[in-house]
């Protein structure tokens, strides 16, 4: 009679097994990076990516993306002006230009980026104190001349948005990183990955 019991139990490890699986699908995949726009360096990309607004309603925004250089930093901008980096030994820091073009209604705030090395490495762009220099925080908008907030708002004393422009962030990565990927979201899961152009 026990080994009744022993036949029935790898279909029921299966049956809990895939059981738990759905859950993690209801619970974690919403939350996770996997419906992706695809792109290379120079050329624009064409994305299209959902947004909630402070109400939990559902929008599209379509917007074209375009990555106009990765390259080592030398210098930064800062509110003094012209400042040179001297990364700590073992680290790089790389600039990365990003192009967009859309609506300038279109709310487009709390945008994330990270640059991908040919390790798979990722490294989120935030800015922030880096030695004896501060880095920008990361904008996908121009300083000043943002678009409207997500509740439709607008941040007091900025001008209008222009229709395109380019922004600058910075990435922080070890010294033998080679940048391979940017990655850029918003909200998941959308996210846009832009391959760069191999000299």
């Amino acid at each position: 009679m026990r080994w009744r019991w022993l036949v029935l139990l790898p279909i029921a490890v299966a049956l809990v097994l895939v059981a738990s699986a759905s859950r993690l699908q209801i619970f974690w995949w919403p939350g996770e990076l996997h419906e992706e726009t695809l792109g290379r360096q120079g050329e624009p990309a064409l994305v299209t990516d959902v947004w909630e607004d402070e109400d939990g309603d559902q929008h599209e925004r379509e917007l074209t993306l375009t990555l106009t250089e990765v390259r080592p930093a030398v210098t930064v901008e800062t509110y003094s002006g012209t400042e040179v980096l001297h990364p700590p030994e073992g680290t790089a820091v790389w600039r990365i230009g990003l192009q967009f073009e859309l609506d300038p209604d279109v709310p487009l705030g709390g945008c994330q980026v990270s640059l991908i090395d040919t390790d798979g490495r990722e490294n989120d762009a935030v800015g922030g104190n880096f030695g004896d220099v501060s880095l920008p925080y990361t904008a996908c908008e121009p300083q000043g001349r943002t678009g409207p907030l997500y509740d439709g708002t607008r941040i007091k004393g900025d001008k209008p948005r222009p229709e395109t422009y380019e922004v600058t962030v910075y990435a922080v990565t070890a010294g033998s990183a080679e940048p391979d990927r940017v990655r850029v979201w918003w909200e998941p899961s959308d996210y846009v990955e832009l391959t760069l152009t191999q000299p």
